[in-house]
């Protein structure tokens, strides 16, 4: 995947949750939607990948399928698609919900 900035789209099992921004520096990832703020690590390898993720609550006033603690942490694997899409899945301890994000790259940078 390229370095740069991308737009994420997420959805669930049960519906869409929304969209929001990521930007990937070489294995750094970190975004931010209505409702949360996230930051990671990419782990790399043979077209897979893994993201150790913690993210942070920002916004409480709207329902979250993720559930009202302020930061917790999404172990989400996937794969990129060429140099500029990415998919990854996760399901959050105790939800019941699978959780998918797809980017696709709107700016790269060196």
């Amino acid at each position: 995947m390229k370095n740069g900035i991308y737009e994420s789209t997420f959805t669930t099992n049960v519906g869409n949750l929304g969209k929001g921004t990521i930007l990937i520096n070489r294995n750094l990832f970190v975004g931010a939607d209505a409702l949360h703020f996230y930051r990671g690590e990419i782990d790399r390898s043979d077209g897979e990948l893994n993201v150790l993720m913690e993210v942070t609550r920002h916004n409480f006033a709207a329902d979250s399928p993720l559930g009202r603690d302020p930061i917790f942490t999404l172990n989400w694997s996937g794969t990129s698609l060429g140099n500029e899409t990415f998919k990854l899945s996760c399901e959050p301890a105790g939800s019941g919900v699978r959780i998918y994000a797809s980017g696709t790259l709107l700016k790269a940078f060196e």
